[in-house]
């Protein structure tokens, strides 16, 4: 098999590295790999902090670079500064690293889906009395208005419906 840098020597040294799940196989001949910063002696006996000492450099090649330079488009957050400080910039941010934020939040919780408990407002009659005591403002604000206008088929389905929300 042929090195996947200069296509000409025969590959000896075979690496595979799995980032996000993703397999990514790397095929390199002796010269290529010194170059990438892989130490010459693979298959002879060397301390094992000299071996693997440079190869984190190395693999820095297979890990995905656009979330070290994404930006936030709104207010220019680095995604990298999200990391570190576990906060976003503005509202934007969560779309604008939404496939982050994503990935995630199925990492921290095992799913980026909430499937938590909907509650009604028949759980909590106090809630329903609020959300309706609302509702009726509002529907006589635009009763007025539509009075002031003098637009009266407006008012009258107004009208109709604050009498059927008062029984």
């Amino acid at each position: 098999m042929l090195c996947h840098e200069c296509r000409e020597k025969e590959a000896t040294i075979f690496l595979k590295v799995a980032v996000n799940n993703k397999i990514t196989e790397m095929h390199l001949c002796q010269d290529c790999a010194s170059k990438k910063g892989m130490p010459s002696g693979f298959g002879q006996s060397l301390p094992i902090s000299e071996m693997f000492g440079n190869i984190s450099g190395f693999v820095k090649e297979f890990l995905p670079k656009e979330k070290k330079t994404l930006r936030c488009w709104s207010c220019g957050l680095k995604y990298s500064e999200f990391k570190e400080t576990g906060k976003l910039g503005c509202p934007d941010c969560y779309k604008s690293f939404e496939p982050q934020m994503t990935e995630l939040l199925a990492r921290i919780h095992g799913k980026a889906v909430h499937t938590g408990k909907k509650y009604s407002p028949k759980d909590f009659p106090e809630l329903a009395h609020a959300r309706k005591k609302r509702l009726l403002e509002d529907l006589k604000k635009e009763l007025k208005e539509a009075v002031e206008r003098e637009d009266f088929e407006t008012a009258a389905k107004l009208r109709d419906s604050i009498k059927d929300l008062e029984k």
